[in-house]
């Protein structure tokens, strides 16, 4: 199946022939309602519906839209998953696939990862996401706080917006470990800079971090007992943040994860011309089998290419 956007509408096509579509139209400024959904006879039963409103959604998310329903199946479909953003997984990988390693610090590593930073800026999300891992090296430095002074805090598992922003760091970090020392990320890239920290957590997270991170200002929501709920976090993001695009920016762990819960909706993938070492890490750990449409591919400077998929 390939599926197109065209303006307000997303048609499917099989065989070459139209097996379904979806309107979206903007019914008044900034509020697009998916108002028709279409599935030839010869292809239902086989998830068409479904994709077809998701991909709605995602294209009302990366134009910022709000979401109306006026379609019966778009309603329930909606009332089943919830809403949650448009996830664009944004990577620079080797030639074959590789996302960490020492093909990063090279010459020609550092200067595909500025191709990469400067898409990022272009790609502009609401909000980035990494994992625990990234998160400290790239921005705490390992930093442990000092909890003493607030050993017995008893702190209830409740989610807890310290503020409302226009640009997020969202830390998937599941025992709560990151040893933020402000609210707000700083960073010389403009792509990173004064990002408000949100943490996403589970009830693993002592009630001591939980007392620091409210009295620095650090934002946290929880997704789920002892694993974090990927869906679970999204739905939230969406909804207590008002978060619609995402880049998700992280490492192989937490690529898999997103990947596996089915949430990837698309691919920005700036591989660079270097094969990767044999201990390096792969796009997505343990991931399952998936298909994507490939929608444009670029050469970029530095021998970089840009592939865009969804």
């Amino acid at each position: 199946m390939i599926f197109k956007t065209e303006a307000e509408k997303i048609i499917c096509i099989e065989n070459e022939k139209k097996a379904g579509e979806i309107d979206f139209p903007e019914t008044e400024k900034g509020v697009f309602d998916i108002n028709h959904t279409f599935v030839d006879e010869s292809m239902q039963g086989r998830g068409v519906a479904a994709q077809l409103v998701k991909r709605a959604i995602n294209q009302i998310n990366l134009r910022g839209g709000n979401i109306r329903t006026s379609c019966s199946y778009a309603r329930k479909y909606v009332e089943k998953n919830g809403l949650r953003p448009v996830v664009i997984c944004h990577m620079v990988t080797s030639i074959d696939g590789k996302v960490t390693g020492d093909f990063l610090f090279g010459e020609k590593g550092m200067q595909v990862s500025e191709v990469y930073y400067d898409i990022n800026r272009q790609l502009k999300g609401d909000a980035f996401a990494c994992g625990r891992v990234t998160m400290e090296s790239s921005f705490t430095n390992g930093f442990s706080p000092d909890l003493s002074e607030f050993s017995g805090a008893d702190i209830p598992f409740e989610d807890y917006i310290a503020k409302k922003h226009d640009y997020y760091a969202v830390s998937f970090d599941r025992c709560g470990k990151v040893g933020w020392t402000d609210s707000r990320i700083h960073d010389e890239d403009v792509g990173y800079d004064d990002c408000h920290i949100i943490e996403v957590l589970t009830e693993k997270a002592p009630k001591e971090m939980l007392a620091y991170y409210k009295s620095i200002g650090v934002s946290y929501i929880f997704a789920g007992k002892e694993d974090i709920d990927i869906k679970l976090a999204l739905n939230k993001l969406y909804k207590l943040f008002g978060i619609k695009k995402l880049l998700l920016e992280g490492g192989s762990i937490i690529n898999g994860a997103f990947q596996r819960a089915g949430v990837v909706d698309m691919l920005s993938i700036v591989t660079a011309p270097i094969v990767g070492g044999i201990d390096d890490k792969p796009l997505f750990a343990e991931s399952e089998m998936r298909e994507y449409q490939l929608c444009s591919a670029e050469v970029m400077a530095h021998g970089a290419v840009w592939l865009r998929y969804e």
